[in-house]
């Protein structure tokens, strides 16, 4: 159970709670956020940005996200980024290789680059300087920045997560929110 309630148990002003009803799924993650009426509907805006206008290829956003569930410790957000991450590509042996991707060999030469990468910002905050110039051979400064933003996006989500022990929908993991959202 949360530790805290979810915001549309009261917090939600009427604004936070139409765009909280606005889709076809209500997420628990979304509801604690709704908690915050200042923050609610920015929070969304960069995570649909981040998710649906970036540049940056789907499915390194998605390795870069499970790999973030994973050095955060986050079963909430493993368990959502899943079914996402098999939408854009991503294959179950790689899913399977995420806590020991060092030594999987289905990851190529870019992906193990992002997850290289994703480590180092997930744990350390600054990613090197040797993996970023590695990064500038395939990916354009947009999409850099933005796999940056996406480490951290989700990295912060896991904390609040983690935190506020958020419960885990019924349909979670068996639903691809990517899909269900169009």
């Amino acid at each position: 159970m949360a530790l805290l309630p979810y915001g549309d148990q009261g917090a939600a002003t009427e604004e936070t709670l139409e765009l909280l009803n606005s889709g076809p799924i209500k997420l628990n993650v979304a509801r604690m956020i709704a908690n915050s009426n200042a923050v609610f509907k920015y929070f969304n805006q960069l995570g649909g940005a981040l998710i649906g206008k970036a540049k940056l290829d789907p499915r390194l956003r998605e390795i870069a996200i499970l790999r973030t569930a994973k050095v955060t410790r986050s079963v909430y957000e493993w368990t959502q980024h899943v079914p996402m991450a098999r939408h854009v590509g991503v294959s179950d042996a790689q899913i399977a290789a995420m806590d020991n991707w060092q030594s999987a060999s289905c990851f190529n030469e870019l992906e193990r680059k992002v997850l290289r990468f994703t480590d180092e910002v997930a744990g350390n905050v600054k990613g090197s300087r040797e993996v970023l110039e590695a990064l500038k051979k395939d990916l354009s400064p947009a999409e850099i920045v933005e796999l940056i933003l996406s480490i951290g996006f989700w990295g912060m989500v896991a904390r609040l997560l983690e935190t506020t022990e958020v419960d885990l929908e019924d349909f979670a993991g068996k639903v691809n929110l990517l899909a269900a959202n169009r």
